[in-house]
């Protein structure tokens, strides 16, 4: 709900040419078990920024979000900890496994995202809307 709500509030601040960026997850555009509740949310996500992406593109508005996959931050660790314990397997091994489903192997950081999101806020992704874009080594190619 906080991802309508902000939205709701920032649109009359917004002019023509405005946009719209929204952080989902991979996990929006797959079913992935154990964590139903995360993956709804970001189905959510994508399903809210493809809606509005219609309703305000005859202002001139672009709405789209950046998917990304696996990143190793401390909610990497999180996560990975309660696939551990929810599967029986060493939280190394869900790592590895992880690992083994990117095209890419080199790890990804948050800041290794910031360049997604300029471009789309940029004047060269000035025909795209709508789109739910992965940054995820490629893990998920759909």
């Amino acid at each position: 709900m906080g991802t309508f709500h902000v939205t709701r509030a920032a649109l009359p601040l917004m002019g023509r040419g405005g946009r719209i960026l929204f952080t989902a997850s991979t996990w929006g555009k797959m079913a992935e078990p154990l964590f139903s509740a995360y993956s709804a949310s970001k189905h959510a996500v994508i399903g809210f920024m493809r809606s509005i992406a219609r309703e305000l593109g005859p202002q001139g508005i672009r709405v789209n979000a950046v998917c990304p996959g696996w990143i190793d931050s401390p909610a990497l660790g999180e996560t990975t900890a309660s696939l551990a314990a929810a599967t029986g397997q060493g939280q190394a091994v869900i790592v590895e496994l992880a690992a083994a489903s990117a095209a890419l192997k080199e790890a990804m950081v948050a800041s290794d995202l910031a360049a997604t999101y300029l471009f789309l806020a940029s004047p060269a992704a000035a025909h795209i809307t709508g789109q739910a874009l992965n940054v995820d080594r490629g893990e998920v190619m759909l």
